[in-house]
This record gives C-alpha cells, sequence and structure tokens, in this order.
C-alpha cells in the first residue's frame, strides 16, 4: 500500500474513546493519518491526542453525542472549515443496556437506536453530503456491527439486550442499502461491513472478569479494518466477520 493513501486522507472515528476505536485512532496516526476522534466524553481524546502527538499523524478530539443531530451537524461544519473534507468515515460508537422486552424501559429502547442506528444513519449521510460537495467519489463507509447483527444468538455468549440485537440487525440491512443505493449511482464510494464476534472492551470487561473466556482484543479488530480499507480502488470487502476462535455463534 502507498504510503500516500494514509497520509493524504482524513478519517472521522465516531466512539474514538475507548475499546476498538481508540485502537483504531492510534494505528491510523502512527501511520501519518489525519483523524477527527468524536465521543461524547472529550477527557478521553484529548488526553489520547496528547499521547499521540509526537506520531507522524494527527488527532482532532471532538465532542459530540450521536443522539444529538445538531452535535453532528457541528462536527461535519468542523471538518468543513478546518479539514476540508472526510475521506473516511468508520462507524464504530455503540451502546448496549441491559434489558429484556419484558423488563425494558422505552426510554431504553430510544437511546440505543438513537446512538447505533440513527445517529449513525445523520453522521452518514452528513459524510456524504460533505463528500458530494468536495467532490469525492472514492471514500469510504465503514460499518462497525457485530456478529449478532447477521445471526440472532440462539444461546448467547455474552451480555446482548434484544434492543442491541435488533439495532444491528438494522445496521445490516442499512448496510446493504447504502452500498446498492451508491452502486446504482455509479458512485465509487465503498460500504464495508466488520462484524465481530466477542470483543474485549469497557462493555464486555466486568461480564468477562465474571465469565472468563476466550475473546478478541481491539487491536485484533482493529488490524481487520486496516486490512479491509487498504484494498485496491477497484476491490471492495463487503462483508468481515472476525471472532475468536472456537466461538460458537
Amino acid at each position: 500500500m502507498d504510503p500516500e493513501f494514509w497520509t493524504e486522507k482524513v478519517a472521522l472515528v465516531t466512539g474514538a474513546n475507548s475499546g476498538i476505536g481508540k485502537c483504531l485512532v492510534e494505528c491510523l496516526v502512527g501511520k501519518g493519518m489525519k483523524v477527527v476522534g468524536i465521543a461524547r466524553r472529550i477527557d478521553k481524546i484529548k488526553a489520547l491526542a496528547e499521547e499521540l502527538k509526537n506520531k507522524p499523524g494527527k488527532l482532532f478530539p471532538l465532542q459530540c453525542d450521536l443522539a444529538n443531530e445538531g452535535d453532528i451537524q457541528r462536527v461535519l461544519e468542523w471538518i468543513d472549515k478546518n479539514m476540508g473534507c472526510v475521506d473516511i468515515l468508520i462507524n464504530n460508537a455503540a451502546i448496549n443496556i441491559d434489558l429484556t422486552m419484558q423488563t425494558g424501559e422505552m426510554e431504553d429502547w430510544k437511546k440505543i437506536f438513537d446512538v447505533n442506528l440513527l445517529g449513525l444513519i445523520c453522521i452518514t449521510k452528513e459524510c456524504l453530503k460533505l463528500m458530494k460537495k468536495k467532490g469525492i467519489n472514492n471514500g469510504i463507509i465503514m460499518n462497525i456491527n457485530d456478529i449478532c447483527g447477521l445471526k440472532i444468538p440462539i444461546t448467547c455468549d455474552r451480555p446482548m439486550s434484544p434492543a442491541y440485537i435488533s439495532s444491528k440487525f438494522a445496521l445490516t440491512a442499512l448496510t446493504e442499502c447504502l452500498r446498492s443505493e451508491l452502486a446504482q449511482l455509479e458512485s465509487n464510494i465503498k460500504v464495508i461491513s466488520i462484524s465481530p464476534g466477542l470483543v474485549e472492551t469497557e462493555m464486555t470487561a466486568q461480564w468477562l472478569k465474571e465469565n472468563p473466556r476466550l475473546a478478541l482484543k481491539p487491536k485484533d479488530v482493529s488490524d481487520c479494518i486496516l486490512f479491509a480499507l487498504q484494498t485496491p480502488e477497484t476491490v471492495l470487502i463487503k462483508e468481515l466477520v472476525v471472532t475468536p476462535i472456537r466461538e460458537s455463534m
């Protein structure tokens, strides 16, 4: 891969303050990329930007609540003014709330769908608008899904609520619809889905402590993301599923 692939592009990463997002930001900045990292909690991303200040690339930390459309629009306006464009959008942010169909409050369902689906739709639409405005026809939209968004687990090896699973199934459909829509427009913008199995993150840390088992590290998923990003312009990895060895889902 030409080193200029990294140094000439701007990436926007959601959920950049921990887990897969944080690891990915570290890798991209290490390769010389300009990365806009967003999350609801800005303090951790600011600290990460300070840690990475001597790397070849640069991290620009911005606060953004994906459930707030105004926040998303402000981020894209800042990027338009200060960075010029977004070449790569990585939709990584997701939340899970412990609930069941019978015990969960509707407010909790709304919180999950606001971040995992509606916020993702909003930021994707805004990025596509900016790409069109700047004449970028070879951008990349990457959605970090979940293996449970491809197959409903009969028996689950980790804590996942029906709201989380439903949001990820919806993301699978959305990804296919966007890919088809762009293809019909003869756009070369790639739409890629990465679906990990069990990953050791803040969301699963306590559960893994109580239920020790093999899990992916955030870097395992980050490496797969980098692999999918680096294909030639005429090659598209539509779906990449990555799990710990022997995972049953």
